[in-house]
């Protein structure tokens, strides 16, 4: 598991203002795991932001035409979010998903039985999680967390 770490301080403080504030704190939570469910949804309707590499020949020429990391809609679908009191949480239980979040050198996983690389090829990241591999916030969920913020914060102090 990954933690996702907020380096924007102010942010920081304005989201523990605004939870101290609250009657339910986990409302806030609530918004905020809808908004990073949104953020990985627009990563994979844009193919990711920034984009994300393209596809080689080889898989080019292997499957039918359509966006990257839309064959089968599979790992888009095993998205879901957690929350509890003052944690939000978002993930997948694909296994590949850490492949495609992170990226795989040629034979990583080790051989298969017939002592072939796993995988056969390196295997770009393609991001679709909103954080990089250091745990920090891809820019456009920093901004809906921003936004939530603010709707509550102004919902509370005017």
């Amino acid at each position: 598991m990954s933690i996702i770490q907020i380096n924007d301080q102010l942010l920081v403080e304005k989201l523990h203002t605004v939870a101290e504030h609250l009657d339910q704190p986990i409302r806030l939570s609530h918004s905020i795991a809808n908004s990073l469910l949104t953020v990985v949804e627009d990563n994979f309707d844009n193919e990711g932001r920034p984009a994300w590499a393209g596809l080689s020949a080889v898989t080019l020429a292997r499957r039918k035409a359509g966006k990257i990391l839309h064959q089968s809609g599979q790992l888009r679908r095993s998205i879901i979010t957690a929350v509890k009191d003052n944690e939000v949480m978002i993930g997948t239980n694909d296994p590949k998903a850490p492949t495609h979040q992170f990226g795989a050198k040629q034979g990583q996983y080790g051989k298969n039985a017939r002592n072939k690389s796993i995988p056969w090829g390196n295997i770009p990241a393609r991001p679709f999680i909103p954080m990089d591999a250091s745990g920090n916030l891809q820019h456009e969920a920093e901004q809906a967390i921003w936004d939530d913020a603010d709707h509550f914060y102004k919902s509370i102090f005017g």
